[in-house]
């Protein structure tokens, strides 16, 4: 065939989508594994969310579902990595809904959280435990808050400008402490560890953490954080019960995407994510660690409520002032 006109054809078929090293159609998702990335450090509350549901996925679409933790900059390394890479389905973010939220000093995402992720699931809500070291002695928070305005105290958070962090320096002002100093670590585990070790005074932690010191006398409870008692404790007051204001915090965690995933790859997750929380074996996994199942969020839900948490995340802030 001429040279020109071998060039025109192989041009037209190309304009037809039928040159020779086309590619037909991309693979049905999901044709590879699948990665859930963490931005909290293993073997903490949220690892162990996540663990679950990418068992669960894996088995719902016989796909690999791998877990990748990546703490730091309280979780805006993490989400940002999701941010960063290709809106196709394949990496995915698993958070607390108030980690999208915070606004970290001195830190700048690279991301917009109200716009750049979209809600896939909800997992889990429940509010956390606020614990202390049985070495303070003290048995109650008013007895706690009695104790702060006599001497220093330290408490561990899960970094700086996170709603852990937020809510202690909160209750240190309402306290009228003498002095309550912040130590922030890059999740739950190492906090707790310290906090066994006696390197802080007191600390949030997961209902599950929680509960298991608390039985071997390793920490005690002395209130929970959130809208309403947690069903693991029913005995437990909350913080706002106790007459602490700004406590009203609700720990969800709930999986995210990128906000540019193609509709039918985001209503395929969506899709997936009712199935497994519909799952009676997937609520009775999360109750086993002590996580109450987040029914019935709608996608529409849950990106009501990171709108509204944003919003009150920034009166919380400009009422709080600079924290350090």
């Amino acid at each position: 065939m001429h040279s020109s006109l071998r060039r025109r054809h192989f041009g037209a078929l190309a304009l037809l989508g039928l040159a020779p090293w086309a590619q037909a159609s991309e693979p049905a998702y999901p044709s590879r594994p699948i990665t859930l990335v963490v931005p909290y450090p293993a073997g903490g509350n949220g690892d162990n969310i996540a663990r679950v549901f990418a068992r669960k996925l894996s088995a719902l679409w016989n796909t690999p579902v791998v877990v990748d933790n990546k703490p730091g900059a309280s979780g805006t390394i993490g989400a940002g990595s999701v941010h960063r890479a290709a809106p196709d389905g394949y990496t995915l973010l698993l958070t607390v809904t108030t980690q999208l939220t915070s606004s970290v000093p001195n830190v700048k995402p690279v991301y917009d959280a109200a716009t750049d992720f979209v809600p896939i699931a909800g997992l889990t809500i429940a509010p956390m435990a606020f614990v202390v070291s049985p070495a303070l002695g003290v048995n109650s928070m008013q007895e706690l808050e009695a104790l702060a305005q006599k001497r220093r105290l330290a408490y561990g958070s899960y970094g700086t400008a996170t709603s852990t962090h937020v809510v202690q320096h909160l209750l240190g002002k309402q306290f009228k402490a003498v002095d309550m100093v912040h130590v922030p670590y890059r999740g739950e585990s190492p906090m707790v560890a310290d906090l066994l070790g006696g390197q802080v005074d007191m600390g949030l932690v997961g209902i599950g953490q929680g509960r298991e010191m608390a039985r071997s006398g390793r920490l005690r409870i002395l209130a929970v954080l959130g809208t309403q008692r947690s069903e693991f404790l029913p005995d437990v007051k909350t913080l706002t019960e106790h007459g602490y204001k700004q406590m009203d915090w609700a720990y969800g965690v709930a999986l995210y995407g990128p906000s540019r995933l193609p509709a039918p790859v985001l209503a395929r997750l969506q899709e997936a994510g009712r199935t497994i929380m519909a799952d009676a074996e997937t609520q009775q996994l999360y109750r086993n660690q002590s996580n109450q199942p987040w029914l019935g969020a709608t996608p529409a839900q849950l990106r009501e409520r990171q709108i509204a948490d944003i919003r009150n995340w920034n009166k919380v802030l400009a009422d709080v002032g600079p924290l350090e």
